[in-house]
């Protein structure tokens, strides 16, 4: 899933938080993690150019469907062609620039987040076109593309006139560039495109492209926050594994002040850190109840 028909982003937006100094970001811990899953694929190559690792990552219709290697969905996202080096150069050349702007805006945890569902979302929307579209061979599908295009779609989102350089040398706006993607894509998936871009023998995951272009807009559109639901869950899960204990009856006047300011000051540094999205159900609900007393105490 071959992303060549964009290169570099803008620059960062300064207004936006920032990453934390002395820490690594989100994208550069997948970056690496993407390139030293692409080594393990080089080491276990056979001598007929096939990959074990590939084989138990990437992602193939019937492995899925028929016998739940459900794993897959995620793991193709980490690997790349062997052969063309061009498939993975772009997808991390884009991650890095792109995503570098995306996850200040959205916060280190919730990127990580978005860049994992959108590739799952991406995933499942590849097989299902398989699935309705069958072959009678084999198709095995693999590269970071439907999770890239996921965080391009919300870079065009959040910034729709900021400049890109198609090639590295024609300027144009993030919103006509994902019009040229869309077209790209649609009439790919319907077979109307000749693959120009990609190198002889390489396939175009169209349908995972569109599946991340889909999973971008649906996540700018909804409003979501990945991470506040996770914590939810979690928290959920943790709560139900307390042990119960007996009801105790308590006057509220007798009890101590919340030491509102110290509590204030840890939510306040991960919103620096990490970025509002990033605050769980009861982080937010604290700032309200810390809003409140002062009001109160005036």
């Amino acid at each position: 899933m071959g992303m060549q028909n964009r290169d570099q982003p803008p620059r960062p937006v300064t207004n936006r938080p920032q990453e934390t100094p002395g820490r690594m970001s989100v994208v550069s811990k997948l970056i690496i993690v993407t390139a030293a899953i692409y080594l393990l694929q080089l080491f276990t190559q056979r001598a007929d150019g096939s990959s074990l690792a590939a084989e138990w990552l990437a992602l193939e219709r019937d492995l899925v469907f028929q016998s739940g290697q459900i794993w897959r969905l995620l793991t193709y996202a980490f690997c790349h062609s062997e052969v063309h080096l061009m498939h993975i150069a772009c997808n991390m050349l884009a991650l890095f620039f792109l995503g570098r702007i995306v996850a200040q805006t959205l916060g280190q945890r919730e990127f990580l987040w978005v860049y994992l569902v959108a590739a799952v979302f991406s995933g499942i929307v590849q097989v299902s076109a398989l699935a309705i579209f069958p072959t009678s061979e084999a198709t095995w599908v693999l590269g970071a593309s439907g999770a890239v295009s996921a965080v391009f779609m919300l870079f065009t989102l959040h910034y729709p006139r900021l400049r890109l350089f198609l090639f590295g040398l024609i300027p144009i706006e993030a919103r006509w560039l994902l019009a040229v993607m869309l077209a790209y894509d649609g009439l790919g998936f319907l077979g109307l495109m000749p693959s120009v871009f990609v190198s002889s023998g390489a396939g175009v995951g169209h349908a995972a492209h569109l599946g991340g272009l889909m999973f971008g807009w649906l996540y700018f559109r909804w409003h979501m926050n990945l991470t506040s639901w996770w914590d939810r869950i979690a928290g959920r899960v943790r709560t139900a594994e307390l042990p119960r204990h007996s009801l105790k009856i308590y006057n509220p006047e007798t009890q101590p002040d919340v030491d509102y300011a110290g509590k204030v000051d840890d939510i306040l540094s991960k919103i620096s850190r990490e970025g509002e999205a990033s605050l769980t159900h009861r982080e937010r609900r604290i700032l309200t109840q810390a809003s409140e007393h002062l009001k109160s105490t005036r």
